[in-house]
């Protein structure tokens, strides 16, 4: 498995390569290497820990995910491993990948207190929540800038009908008591039974708000990783630069998930730049700077934890 992996994020890994050659080219190769240069290196301490802060935040609502499900039995070790080898994963498409998550829970805790079907919802509700956390952050740029409104309401249309089809129980139940009277979709009808009643447990209302309200607060952290990398590289502190910032990593972020590609990978660097430079108005090697910067502290920071837990599961459970 983590042959496989390894060999996936390698591929991966070598288009990430020819999209960040795509972002120098378009800000300017001479001045976007002028513009790494002249950022102070101490910087990239803050917005390292802005990016922890995030995972942090995130992690301890994937601990409430386990307590609400009942998986009692891993230790906060084993919950930080699977939970970071989720940002591996994170470079298949539509992170299908951190369905993993899942299979790494069922060998900890066991398959009769952490069946696969039970706990996979965690990983739908992590993506739906931050989603919803993300639109929330990027309302005040929408407001503002008037920038992508089609393609954030489109996710935000998305959200929506996902939180109806979580709460419309009758309607769900009703499908799935048809399909259990099929002998050939019996067993899968039990399956999505009991993940959509875990999904259920998850997501009620006050679940809900506290989850986008942790998410908000820990994506939040990366909106201000941005605005520190821009400060860096010589824009002057606003608070309409925060916003901008915001409304960029926001943006970004949706577009790349929505986009389905592995780590949203050239949707979301394009989304980014594009905010920084036609809506903040940076010039384009700043925006090209800062776009890569960000993308290195924040998605290739989390693989590389991703990768290490991976391999630290894979020898604590013997293969």
């Amino acid at each position: 498995m983590t042959t496989r992996v390894t060999r996936g994020i390698f591929v991966v890994g070598l288009l990430a390569i020819a999209v960040l050659a795509l972002v120098v080219a378009w800000g300017d190769a001479p001045a976007v290497f002028g513009a790494l240069g002249r950022f102070p290196p101490w910087l990239i301490v803050p917005v390292v820990l802005l990016t922890v802060w995030n995972y942090t935040l995130r992690w301890l609502r994937w601990n409430y995910y386990l307590r609400v499900l009942g998986v009692h039995s891993v230790s906060g070790l084993s919950s930080a491993l699977v939970f970071l080898s989720g940002f591996a994963m994170g470079l298949t498409p539509g992170k299908s990948g951190e369905l993993t998550k899942s299979y790494w829970l069922r060998e900890i805790a066991g398959s009769g207190q952490a069946p696969m079907a039970r706990t996979a919802p965690i990983v739908f509700a992590e993506r739906l929540v931050d989603g919803i956390a993300m639109l929330l952050l990027a309302t005040s740029g929408l407001i503002s800038f008037q920038f992508g409104v089609t393609a954030l309401l489109g996710v935000a249309a998305l959200a929506v009908a996902a939180v109806a089809g979580i709460q419309a129980r009758p309607l769900v139940h009703t499908v799935l008591r048809f399909l259990e009277r099929r002998p050939r979709a019996k067993r899968a009808a039990e399956l999505l039974e009991t993940a959509y009643d875990s999904a259920r447990e998850l997501l009620t209302w006050p679940r809900l708000a506290l989850a986008v309200g942790v998410g908000v607060l820990s994506w939040g952290g990366e909106c201000l990783a941005l605005y520190v990398i821009l400060l860096g590289l010589g824009a002057a502190p606003s608070l309409e630069l925060v916003n901008q910032s915001t409304f960029a990593l926001a943006a970004g972020s949706l577009v790349g998930s929505a986009s389905l590609l592995p780590g949203g990978i050239g949707a979301a660097e394009g989304t980014v730049a594009a905010v920084l430079d036609l809506v903040a108005r940076q010039p384009r090697d700043v925006a090209a700077a800062a776009t890569l910067l960000i993308r290195v502290c924040t998605l290739w920071f989390g693989v590389a934890l991703g990768a290490a837990s991976l391999l630290a599961l894979a020898r604590r459970l013997g293969g």
